[in-house]
């Protein structure tokens, strides 16, 4: 028998790209959890679709065979009903979303879910609410943990899905690359995270593991900005940053959007030698998992988000 997967923030980047993706694979029944019209919608790149543009991708979806159900996502009370039938409940809520997700637990373990998979879709929280210096990006990783606690003291089971790096966040020139160049990285694009969570889910060896996935690519900075030169036919202005030149870069921004990525620089030059931050379990597991070509990523999703984020600071 399938079992049924609900997808809760299923209109942003990554929950829309999960939605098709579950649907691609045929494997599972798959819902989606609405919250109600009237509840503030967060964003981490601070752009939001327009309501109509979600109702035309529900529909679509519905005509498709998803199951679409509405709640008070901070009502227990509505939430239960809602979420009952959900064997696993994927929540793709965004960075600076991550509270809203406390209410999903309880409701979901009165609800009978089988498994939670929170929205960890970065680092390795575990390890990066331990590392030396005190950011904002720290704190949310200490949230994050805690959330998986919970989840675990609910009695449910979980799958803990780190991505890396998104690269469409970190292109703004000069841009800043966290250490030396060399060290391999794993990044994924938002798009590329949302189509590998039903494969993670779908592999035996995910079931209360954390599983850090590369769903784009699995290589360094000089190797991701050396394509990207050659699609641009230019040079690409880079800055080689060190771990003290990134906290005082950190430092010495407002609090914002921009401070928080500057946090996670913070973070990942801080990361000690040879511990695998990034690590590669789709290699492992999911051989078959192709993340979006770096010549087709690049010219066809991260050079526009590029150019909407340089408008959106320049405003």
């Amino acid at each position: 028998m399938k079992k049924t997967v609900t997808v809760f923030a299923a209109t942003g980047v990554a929950g829309s790209a999960c939605v098709e993706e579950l649907l691609r694979m045929q494997q599972f029944n798959v819902r989606v959890l609405l919250r109600k019209s009237v509840q503030q919608e967060k964003s981490s790149s601070g752009a939001l679709r327009s309501g109509d543009d979600k109702q035309q991708q529900r529909n679509d979806w519905m005509a498709r065979g998803v199951e679409v159900r509405s709640a008070d996502v901070t009502d227990h009370a509505e939430l239960i009903p809602a979420l009952e039938g959900t064997d696993y409940l994927v929540s793709c809520v965004p960075l600076f979303a991550t509270e809203s997700q406390y209410p999903l637990i309880w409701a979901a373990k009165e609800a009978g879910v089988e498994r939670f998979v929170p929205s960890e879709f970065g680092y390795i929280y575990e390890w990066e609410q331990f590392w030396p210096t005190d950011t904002v990006h720290k704190t949310m990783s200490r949230q994050k943990a805690f959330i998986r606690r919970m989840i675990e003291m609910a009695g449910m089971d979980f799958t803990i899905i780190p991505a890396g790096l998104w690269p469409e966040y970190y292109m703004l020139e000069p841009v800043g690359v966290m250490g030396d160049g060399v060290q391999k990285f794993s990044w994924s694009t938002g798009r590329d995270v949302g189509r590998i969570i039903p494969h993670v889910l779908a592999h035996p060896a995910s079931r209360n593991a954390i599983c850090p996935v590369a769903a784009t690519a699995y290589c360094s900075w000089d190797e991701l900005l050396d394509t990207r030169e050659r699609l641009l036919g230019r040079a690409v202005a880079r800055n080689h940053l060190s771990s003290a030149q990134w906290q005082a870069a950190y430092a010495a921004q407002p609090p914002g959007a921009l401070k928080h990525l500057l946090a996670i620089g913070v973070a990942a030059t801080e990361c000690p030698e040879g511990m695998p931050l990034w690590a590669n379990w789709n290699a492992l597991h999911l051989p078959e998992f192709k993340g979006t070509p770096l010549d087709e990523l690049f010219p066809g999703y991260i050079e526009p988000f590029v150019a909407a984020m340089q408008a959106s600071l320049s405003n």
